[in-house]
């Protein structure tokens, strides 16, 4: 009995019994925390790297790959080793048009949509009706040139499953720019095309 009592009363060890209930989740929450600062920090410099080559790229002198290269060799320092950069450009003639399609002229059934027998106005002259008809590039002189990025990349720490979110993560930003007068910006050519392919 005696034995029993001193065995109850005994507090040695008790800290690290307690240590090790309160560690895991512990650690499991500050690497989360962790984790999300990353992605948050990742976004806001993509952003920021994006205005700066969407910038530079309005006067007309930079090529697509060239503002690819660039948004790369502003992110290489910061993004994961197995980490992939994804850079498109679209131009419109205005800010408005930006992911609008191509205008109805003729709706024969009055529907909304492209069926044999409507109009519409081609505006990046592919014969094509487009839901959104930038044009893949940089753009002329006054342009609206719309930059997005894309990262995919692993988690800073593999401990993601642990908690319910994926292994990778995905960052997606934009912005639209006007390029600079650097010539006459082209207007845009109304044509009809009555037949669908």
């Amino acid at each position: 009995m005696l034995k029993k009592i001193r065995l109850l009363g005994d507090e040695r060890g008790a800290t690290l019994v307690e240590f090790g209930l309160v560690a895991a989740p512990f650690f499991l929450m500050l690497l989360g925390i962790m984790d999300l600062g990353y992605r948050g920090y990742v976004d806001t410099v993509s952003k920021s790297v994006l205005h700066k080559v969407a910038r530079d790229a309005s006067t007309g002198e930079m090529t697509t790959a060239q503002i690819k290269q660039q948004v790369n060799d502003g992110l290489d320092d910061l993004v994961l080793k197995n980490a992939v950069i994804e850079v498109s450009t679209e131009s419109y003639f205005d800010f408005t048009n930006i992911g609008k399609p191509e205008k109805l002229t003729v709706d024969n059934n009055n529907n909304g949509e492209v069926d044999p027998g409507d109009c519409f106005i081609d505006n990046n002259g592919n014969d094509v009706f487009d839901t959104d008809y930038g044009i893949a590039g940089t753009g002329g002189p006054d342009d609206i040139v719309n930059y997005k990025i894309e990262i995919v990349s692993p988690r800073l720490f593999p401990l993601a499953s642990m908690i319910g979110l994926d292994d990778t993560m995905i960052i997606s930003n934009s912005t639209a720019v006007r390029n600079q007068p650097f010539g006459a910006q082209v207007d845009l050519v109304a044509t009809c095309v009555s037949e669908l392919n």
